[in-house]
């Protein structure tokens, strides 16, 4: 009998439950003193190292951003609600999207590129509170055998965090007003334009859910004409469940975020699945150039 794309996903992640419980008591909310020091501690874990993760100098640096102000690296993430919705598109409006990067699309087994549409809350952080909603595309790089999302948009609501993610990693970042909201299983986001308009909204409800443990979140950008890789340390479990709780709208707002959308053709679309965390516990490292 064949089975559903998500019954699949829920398959590979049921044997992992266990171990998703077992950790997550390690990753309850702390100190920023614990926060860095559990960091050090799977840095220092060979098994779980990645290069990006090996780079000299890491974790501990500081970068100073153009208004003066000093930006402290990793940044630390200590309490953030994160939903991340995942679509299946065509290769060729994915391809629009990834033009002039070097980058390519990943395909799945049927051919599909996958979009991760990111809704995040960021109430405690080492630059202060905000929202962010991110687009991004899987992709690969040339001679990099490991992908990672290309992010084509993200936008946030404040500009601390707009100056810091476009100065040290080249992140599409651009000031919007962002809404989350979560009442039970219920949740939403709405992002509009500086005037008012709506770029999109992603609503619904999860199901039923199975634990995932923590997954590093690694991002492609464009910085200096150079392709950026960068490692999202992720200290936090989440819960998987199906999408079709859900829903994405695009507006009618004229900001070049909404044409993406349109072009990957999610305008209406359900997602596969919805991956949920909160608390949600990260450290946003350093990237390095490919």
């Amino acid at each position: 009998m064949n089975r559903s794309p998500f019954a699949k996903v829920v398959d590979a992640v049921r044997g992992q439950a266990q171990d998703a419980a077992q950790r997550a008591a390690s990753f309850a909310p702390g100190s920023p003193d614990a926060l860095v020091a559990r960091a050090l501690a799977i840095l220092a874990e060979d098994t779980m190292a990645t290069p990006e993760t090996r780079l000299a100098g890491l974790p501990l640096q500081r970068h100073l951003l153009s208004d003066g102000t000093e930006c402290p690296l990793p940044i630390r993430y200590f309490d953030v609600q994160c939903l991340v919705a995942t679509f299946l598109v065509d290769q060729g409006p994915a391809a629009v999207l990834l033009k002039g990067t070097g980058l390519q699309a990943v395909p799945q087994e049927d051919g599909k590129a996958v979009v991760l549409l990111y809704c995040i809350e960021y109430r405690i952080t080492d630059i202060g509170p905000y929202n962010e909603v991110g687009l991004t595309i899987l992709a690969r790089a040339p001679g990099d055998p490991i992908p990672a999302i290309y992010v084509t948009d993200l936008p946030v609501t404040t500009a601390a965090a707009n100056r810091a993610g476009r100065e040290i990693w080249g992140y599409n970042k651009f000031l919007a007003a962002i809404d989350v909201k979560r009442d039970g299983k219920k949740f939403s986001t709405m992002l509009r334009d500086l005037d008012n308009v709506t770029i999109c909204a992603l609503e619904g409800s999860r199901g039923a859910s199975v634990p995932v443990p923590p997954n590093d979140i690694i991002t492609f950008t464009l910085l200096n004409s150079k392709v950026i890789k960068t490692v999202i340390r992720v200290l936090t479990p989440s819960h998987a469940s199906s999408g079709d709780g859900f829903v994405l709208t695009v507006g009618t707002s004229r900001h070049a975020m909404t044409n993406n959308l349109r072009t990957l053709g999610i305008d209406g679309a359900r997602p596969l699945m919805v991956q949920y965390a909160d608390p949600f516990q990260a450290l946003l490292f350093p990237g390095r150039a490919l």
